[in-house]
């Protein structure tokens, strides 16, 4: 699932981020997406510093290859090397959460999280948006749409933590909640950054009415890594 969700943020990427580039580099750019994607999710991380070089010469010579100005072959480089990063690597986060123990629990906490989070915060900008966040970026978000969706984060996260953990503390959930709410911020954000420079309101048309699959995965592209290092060095969970 999780492969499936990088390929189709990737080519969402490359049409937002690099609409110019051809073919044969999309393919590879997604390609190389989808093999550290995969090596993140089956725990070898020791190989991902050696992979992102490999990732930058290959992504270096067919971009050189491809184009007669170097500063914008230097550009592309950099664009798609970020797109990798961006999607593939933050993303595989999620599988490496479900691989811990109790794994599957601590997605389903992560998506209920994010989900309540995204809602609470549409709900609260919809209702009480006066101040806003970022006008040039996403006109809409506003201060009481964060505020709203950080505090609908921790309530939902503590119900599901008293059900599901009731062996960790309130305050530990909290401060769970309250980074998966802001990361999840964070996430939308960058996606609303994406789309203003490419002037679309959408990353795609994948879901009809509900834009593509960036605009449902950008809460989880911050918050899953934030999730993985809290509970590897916050609770001590080991794969």
């Amino acid at each position: 699932m999780v492969l499936v969700a990088t390929f189709l943020g990737l080519r969402e990427f490359y049409n937002l981020a690099l609409p110019e580039s051809k073919g044969v580099e999309r393919l590879v750019g997604i390609g190389l997406g989808l093999i550290l994607t995969a090596l993140l999710s089956c725990g070898n991380l020791k190989m991902i510093p050696l992979f992102l070089v490999l990732i930058l010469l290959v992504l270096s010579v067919l971009f050189m290859g491809t184009s007669q100005n170097l500063a914008s072959t230097i550009t592309r480089i950099g664009i798609s090397f970020f797109g990798i990063l961006y999607i593939g690597f933050l993303l595989s986060h999620v599988s490496l959460i479900r691989d811990l123990p109790n794994g599957k629990r601590w997605a389903l906490f992560l998506i209920t999280t994010v989900w309540a989070g995204d809602i609470s915060a549409f709900s609260g900008g919809a209702l009480f948006g006066r101040h806003k966040l970022y006008p040039k970026i996403s006109p809409k978000k506003t201060y009481e749409g964060l505020m709203g969706g950080i505090l609908g984060s921790m309530i939902v996260a503590l119900a599901f933590g008293l059900l599901f953990f009731p062996e960790i503390g309130k305050g530990i959930l909290i401060l769970l909640a309250m980074g998966i709410g802001i990361f999840g911020q964070i996430g939308d954000f960058s996606e609303s950054m994406l789309k203003r420079s490419a002037q679309v309101k959408d990353s795609g048309d994948l879901i009809p009415g509900h834009g593509g699959m960036l605009d449902r995965l950008d809460s989880f592209l911050f918050s899953s890594p934030f999730l993985y290092y809290s509970l590897i060095y916050l609770l001590k969970e080991t794969p």
